[in-house]
């Protein structure tokens, strides 16, 4: 299965990082992300972005805007993507980890599978098919210990029916499933999203945007995640800042 990671042409240390971590692991193409600080925002309406929505900063705009790129690159290939961001880190069994996923699946019983999740916001999946499980976390500072650990550790990986994750950093996705999020994920909006623990969610990010759907379409998440993002790190930046507007 194609592996595409996003990346700014100018992230360069970042890839390196990258590729330090992963490239014995994994094979991938990187794709050149788009560069939030060129946009103009007033182009980008009604298609890409609802006429009067607030907060979305043009680095979240740009990273919506990468994604659907490789949504449209899984529509044209017609077949299954791994999306990555330039801050995953994976598995040493990466390879064996993926195969026991999509054999849990089947072939086209899915859209979209998180292969992580943020540790630092809420996890929500059906434990039974009556239960739900609403997950926090303990907001652990990652060190680079725990991140040499985790690759190198055994998992244990499945599956669980999502209603809601955030972060981007890696999902597996099936053509049907882009299809389902280009139509309803764009235009961006301020739609409100009903959160546990947190109520009332105004969407001003692409991952926002896709939590309004996931339970309505058929996504999954690895519960327990064979990639991470080491997003909670003390020396981690991110390229994404909401705006205040």
């Amino acid at each position: 299965m194609n592996i595409f990671v996003l990346s700014l042409d100018q992230s360069i240390e970042r890839k390196l990082i990258f590729d330090n971590y992963n490239s014995k692991h994994i094979s991938y193409t990187y794709h050149t992300a788009v560069d939030g600080k060129t946009i103009d925002i007033d182009a980008l309406h009604p298609a890409i972005l609802r006429k009067g929505s607030i907060r979305y900063s043009k680095n979240a705009i740009g990273a919506a805007l990468s994604h659907l790129q490789l949504w449209d690159k899984c529509i044209e290939l017609n077949k299954p993507i791994v999306i990555m961001e330039d801050d995953a880190i994976v598995s040493r069994d990466y390879n064996k980890h993926i195969h026991a996923v999509m054999s849990m699946l089947g072939s086209d019983t899915w859209d979209i599978v998180q292969l992580t999740y943020n540790f630092d916001s809420i996890l929500s999946y059906n434990n039974t098919n009556y239960e739900i499980c609403n997950s926090i976390f303990t907001k652990h500072n990652m060190t680079k210990t725990d991140i040499t650990q985790f690759i190198h550790s055994n998992i244990h990986t499945t599956v669980a029916k999502l209603h809601h994750c955030f972060g981007m950093a890696a999902y597996v996705l099936h053509p049907n499933g882009a299809r389902k999020l280009k139509e309803r994920c764009f235009p961006l909006d301020n739609r409100i999203i009903q959160m546990p623990f947190i109520d009332n969610l105004m969407s001003y990010t692409i991952d926002c945007m896709m939590n309004s759907i996931y339970k309505e379409i058929s996504a999954y998440v690895c519960v327990i995640p064979f990639v991470i993002t080491p997003h909670i790190s003390d020396d981690y930046k991110s390229t994404i800042t909401p705006s205040t507007a």
